[in-house]
């Protein structure tokens, strides 16, 4: 299994566990946990059998943002640092075929909690808080947050948020939206996993697509959608998922999904 400094990477069977591993800071985005986390997506995203991955983190938070005592390297912009540094891992995690599950056991923040905004589902420690403190330190929200919090929050409430440097408590972000499913802390990575080893039994085929579709709605016509999903079904009835679907359905049995 393939080692990386600051994020931890696990396989059992179809799933996937990677973990941000700097608990000291709160899991504060460093140059190398930027590269490492891309470079484990992009390493799960090329083994054929993970069909869901888990997006969590070591100690009592999901991340805090972005590690303040490091900057730019010389002669880079922060604008460079964000297409160059982390818009590779949100494009990673939106155009991967798996289904990626952000795992968040605590508070999560700035750049972080736009990374568990972006993935497909979330699970949430109900004691958890997502902060969004950018302008108490005269900044504007970064990793595409400004873009998923209007889509759940409507203008005026994302506004307040933004503006007033504010912190949304768990069952907030759940009722907004922007997180699935809330569990006692202790219970987060459990909760995740067990999540992810039952969408893992799903015909992934459909997943995948289900996820391509969603993913490329927001900015279609309707019309655009509707010949989108015309193809993608053409695409899953002519899989043997899809064959094995209906043999399991006669012989009165759960299938059994190969991804093919």
């Amino acid at each position: 299994m393939l080692e990386f400094e600051t994020v931890l990477l696990s396989t059992e069977q179809h799933v996937a566990t990677i973990r941000l591993n700097r608990p000291e800071s709160l899991n504060a985005f460093t140059r190398q946990m930027r590269r490492d986390l891309h470079q484990a997506l992009l390493a799960v995203s090329r083994m054929p059998e993970i069909r869901v991955v888990v997006l969590g983190a070591e100690g009592r938070g999901f991340s805090s943002g972005a590690d303040l005592t490091e900057g730019p390297e010389a002669g880079q912009s922060v604008e460079r640092q964000l297409l160059d540094e982390y818009l590779p891992i949100f494009t990673q995690i939106a155009s991967m075929e798996q289904t990626v599950i952000a795992a968040v056991p605590g508070v999560v923040a700035g750049i972080g909690a736009a990374l568990c905004m972006h993935c497909d589902l979330s699970v949430m420690a109900d004691n958890a808080n997502m902060i969004m403190a950018f302008t108490n330190v005269a900044l504007v929200p970064d990793g595409g947050a400004s873009w998923n919090l209007l889509r759940n929050m409507g203008y005026q409430r994302a506004y307040a948020f933004i503006a007033e440097g504010g912190k949304l408590p768990a069952a907030e972000c759940q009722a907004l939206g922007l997180v699935n499913k809330l569990v006692p802390a202790d219970e987060v990575m459990s909760t995740a996993q067990a999540w992810a080893g039952q969408l893992s039994q799903r015909a992934p085929i459909a997943l995948q697509q289900v996820k391509q579709l969603l993913r490329n709605a927001g900015t279609q016509t309707f019309a655009e959608t509707f010949q989108a999903e015309a193809k993608a079904q053409n695409v899953c009835l002519g899989s043997a998922d899809a064959a094995e679907a209906i043999t399991a359905f006669m012989e009165k049995r759960q299938p059994v999904f190969s991804g093919k």
